[in-house]
């Protein structure tokens, strides 16, 4: 399945949007943020492809998890300075 920025997907019974897409050594990781009006919770979820059946797990390696936390900030950066300078 090929999970674009933006895609709303079902999730930890809930709706959650797509704000990015990082691929790694054939693996998918999202970073979600529920898409309900009032729910404001966050995560980074790795895909996991078995014959064709999509599951959400957690990413248990650090150095694996390291690694997709310093993409998206580098995926992000642009928005994190004008936050971190008002602007």
């Amino acid at each position: 399945m090929n999970f674009e920025i933006d895609d709303i997907i079902k999730f930890k019974n809930g709706s959650y949007l797509v704000l990015d897409v990082i691929k790694r050594n054939d693996n998918t990781y999202l970073y979600l943020i529920n898409n309900d009006e009032f729910e404001d919770d966050i995560s980074i979820t790795k895909v996991i492809n078995k014959n064709g059946f999509i599951e959400y797990s957690h990413i248990e390696s650090e150095e694996e998890f390291n690694y997709i936390l310093n993409k998206l900030f580098l995926d992000f950066k642009d928005d994190i300075i004008s936050i971190a300078t008002n602007e």
